[in-house]
């Protein structure tokens, strides 16, 4: 430890995002607590002196290499920067590393793990055999227009795809020479296996002035970063089948909707988990899932409800039925009959609602007033803040509340689709209990339906409204405003 209790050699947490936008003409460095959601804007001397903090050097050590990067800093100041930082809780603890393994073990422990090993090994043959289930009656026709490279904080490349980039693209931020020029650590501070490509007013750096991928123009599809590659797809391992849906945050998905001939969301010749590429994100269904506070079921009892609740007739209005079923759910858990209260629910009453909105209302105000302090106002992120918190504020009126829950459905093929693909992917289970998350997405659809009155009287006209489904979507998971669930639990 230093004498003022910082790190002696200090580095960046993992749990911290370090991501460079440029605003105008202006470049920031942005640090991202995922832990307590702070933000902290850095200068490029303050980033220079986090980048040469690898966990290696001293405090002097760092300010000699940052000078021969050109951030010039005094010893005495880069002490007290380091030390700040240390107490906003954004450098790894003195000697966090991973802990180094075990002599072998013997006899009977032996024979234990080579047990284990033998299990895990069938385990890993069972998985890379699970058949593939696509989303059925559905292809995506993107047409540039969409949200995707210009709202999410993270655009992540691996160390070949920045290569080539910067290949491809020299001259953006002049990175052809620096990697750091155009890119950051996807977490914490260098060396790391990934980055995070520098953003300009909220757009990926490699995106063209007309909307589309400058690094696909010249190399073609296989010249973009994997994720950009396979979004939106996903991808969830149930325990008998890896299914592949679609992420409903991007206008495209829905502009797709009952359209044929599109982009299949997986080549077809792709039968097993085996065949995916390993660099694919394969998330895993838990053995058993939360499904009301204090109960849960077992992983093949949500599945085989969840394909009961996808053929199930959707009632008119679909908000309603999922705020019915969370009751449902809630009284009599994942019996047959609560699916009753779905197909047949009654009107979705103002006054439960009014929690939830209220603190997505304070999750999103809070959002936009800390991104109008640096976010360029041409920046989506920003303005699709502002638009939600607009949108929740107006549903506190429980006359503007009566007047969305009473209008006829505008979005109804929309919403169904919406929820298919959820309920496809095993998306409502999560850390929220399956009856929450419900109520969850009810709340979504409601703010969604609010949406197209902000954007008449703002006059916004950004392609991303035309499905203000896929944008409540995005700015739910892209920029933690879904948290407001676990803030609504905790007051009940």
């Amino acid at each position: 430890m230093s004498p003022n209790g910082s790190p002696a050699r200090p580095r960046l947490a993992e749990h911290v995002l370090a991501r460079r936008h440029l605003v105008g003409e202006e470049e920031l460095i942005v640090l991202h607590d995922t832990r307590t959601g702070q933000l902290l804007q850095l200068g490029g001397r303050e980033w220079g002196l986090l980048a040469a903090a690898d966990g290696t050097r001293d405090v002097e050590g760092i300010v000699l290499a940052a000078a021969r990067e050109g951030a010039h800093a005094r010893v005495h100041a880069a002490a007290d920067f380091f030390a700040a930082l240390h107490a906003a809780g954004l450098l790894a603890a003195e000697g966090d590393v991973a802990a180094p393994l075990g002599a072998g073990a013997g006899g009977a422990e032996a024979a234990g793990a080579a047990e284990m090993a033998r299990a895990a090994e069938a385990d890993d043959r069972a998985r890379r055999e699970r058949p593939i289930e696509v989303l059925p009656d559905f292809s995506l026709h993107c047409d540039g227009r969409g949200s995707c490279c210009r709202l999410y904080a993270s655009v992540i490349f691996d160390p070949e795809e920045a290569t080539r980039a910067r290949a491809l693209r020299p001259d953006v931020l002049s990175g052809g020479a620096r990697h750091q020029r155009a890119f950051t650590p996807e977490r914490g501070a260098w060396p790391c296996a990934a980055s995070a490509v520098a953003l300009r007013d909220g757009r990926c750096a490699y995106l063209e002035g007309e909307g589309r991928c400058s690094l696909h123009a010249i190399g073609g599809p296989g010249a973009k970063p994997l994720g950009c590659r396979t979004f939106p797809t996903s991808f969830l391992d149930d325990g008998v089948s890896v299914r592949v849906s679609v992420a409903v945050e991007c206008a495209c998905v829905l502009a797709s909707v009952g359209r044929p001939a599109g982009t299949p969301l997986l080549d077809p010749r792709l039968r097993v988990r085996g065949d995916l590429d390993e660099r694919v994100h394969v998330a895993e269904l838990p053995e058993r899932v939360p499904v009301a506070p204090g109960a849960t079921a077992a992983r093949a009892e949500l599945v085989a409800w969840s394909r009961r609740l996808a053929a199930a007739a959707p009632p008119a209005d679909l908000a309603a039925g999922l705020w019915s079923l969370a009751a449902a759910v809630e009284a009599g858990g994942l019996a047959g009959g609560t699916l009753a209260r779905y197909e047949r629910p009654g009107p979705l009453d103002p006054a439960a609602l009014a929690p939830w909105l209220a603190a997505l209302h304070a999750r999103a105000a809070r959002r936009a007033r800390e991104d109008a302090a640096w976010r360029s106002e041409r920046d989506l992120a920003r303005r699709a803040a502002q638009w939600i918190a607009m949108a929740t504020a107006a549903l506190g009126d429980p006359e503007v509340l009566a007047a969305v829950l009473s209008a006829p459905a505008q979005w109804g093929e929309r919403e169904r689709f919406y929820l298919r693909a959820v309920l496809h992917g095993h998306r409502l289970f999560g850390e929220l209990p399956l009856s929450l998350a419900l109520r969850d997405r009810a709340v979504r659809l409601v703010v969604a339906r609010a949406l197209p009155a902000i954007f008449a009287t703002v006059g916004a006209s950004d392609p991303a409204c035309a499905e203000p489904i896929a944008l409540v979507e995005a700015m739910m998971r892209a920029y933690g405003l879904d948290a407001y669930a676990g803030e609504v639990v905790e007051e009940r």
